[in-house]
């Protein structure tokens, strides 16, 4: 008996492509919807890395200020820094050596606001967010808020982001050098 070879179905080299051509559109409009959400996503966790940041400053400072060392600037305006790599070396923030910048800690009226300044890799930043008025701005009542993603940016290089000063009234300020 003689195997007819002439009549088996199969698909064509153009329905195979056509296929593939169909997988890929949809594979691209399914990456256009993710890539977005996940850099949002990587923005959010930058964010929640800054607030903590914060933490971290708020409780050297205070831990300082009950040990009888750099506490809180007492006089209004006066500002006192933290350096994120003097955090990390004494172990209050978990932000590793990937992370650069500093805390800034101002009295204003009855309250300390905080400004972060922070970048990581070369990739992200946050500068000077923190509170609802730019650092040295006029205080009018405001309080501290929570740093979101529309506060993290692209990084730029910014002279002295990372170096601590002590302007009007602060008590010094603290490099880890």
């Amino acid at each position: 008996m003689k195997d007819n070879t002439n009549n088996v179905r199969g698909f064509t080299l153009v329905e195979l492509l056509a296929v593939i051509v169909v997988l890929a559109i949809v594979m691209l409009i399914a990456l256009q919807a993710v890539l977005p959400s996940m850099e949002r996503a990587r923005r959010q966790t930058f964010a929640i890395e800054a607030n903590g940041a914060i933490d971290a400053a708020n409780t050297y400072f205070m831990s300082s200020w009950l040990t009888g060392g750099k506490g809180f600037p007492a006089t209004e305006g006066g500002t006192n820094c933290v350096t994120i790599a003097y955090l990390y070396q004494e172990g209050y923030t978990e932000l590793g050596s990937n992370y650069s910048g500093k805390v800034v800690v101002q009295k204003r009226g009855s309250i300390h606001l905080y400004y972060v300044f922070l970048q990581k890799d070369n990739s992200w930043m946050v500068y000077g967010a923190g509170t609802d008025i730019d650092y040295g701005g006029t205080y009018n009542g405001t309080y501290n808020v929570d740093i979101n993603e529309n506060d993290v940016e692209d990084y730029r290089a910014i002279a002295g982001f990372d170096v601590c000063e002590t302007t009007g009234g602060g008590t010094g300020t603290e490099t880890g050098s």
